[in-house]
């Protein structure tokens, strides 16, 4: 996890490694949550540096519970009985047993 260093009480700003290829974009709008106390978040501003380096520079938006916070960091959400139908574009498993066959 990068460092994140504190501007002041509202910003922050983060030298992070390149993780994706950019094509030719310079600069896009980014994400960043704390999973520490007082788990705050923001969306900065990423711009690309030579070597691979990723300058991110944002403000504090606000900040989460501990529970809101982890789930955020880890893109968690609850699934429900909705998101298991053919509607929603699942396809449900074959009601034979595939273990007779192998």
């Amino acid at each position: 996890m990068p460092k994140v260093y504190d501007i002041g009480t509202q910003h922050f700003v983060q030298i992070i490694r390149q993780p994706l290829i950019w094509n030719k974009k310079i600069q896009t709008k980014g994400w960043t949550q704390e999973i520490t106390a007082p788990y705050r978040f923001g969306e900065p501003l990423m711009v690309r540096l030579p070597f691979k380096y990723i300058l991110v520079v944002g403000k504090w938006q606000g900040s989460k519970n501990e529970e809101d916070a982890l789930n955020s960091a880890l893109k968690r959400r609850d699934v429900t009985y909705e998101d298991f139908t053919e509607k929603a574009g699942w396809t449900p498993a074959p009601d034979e047993d595939t273990e007779a066959y192998l």
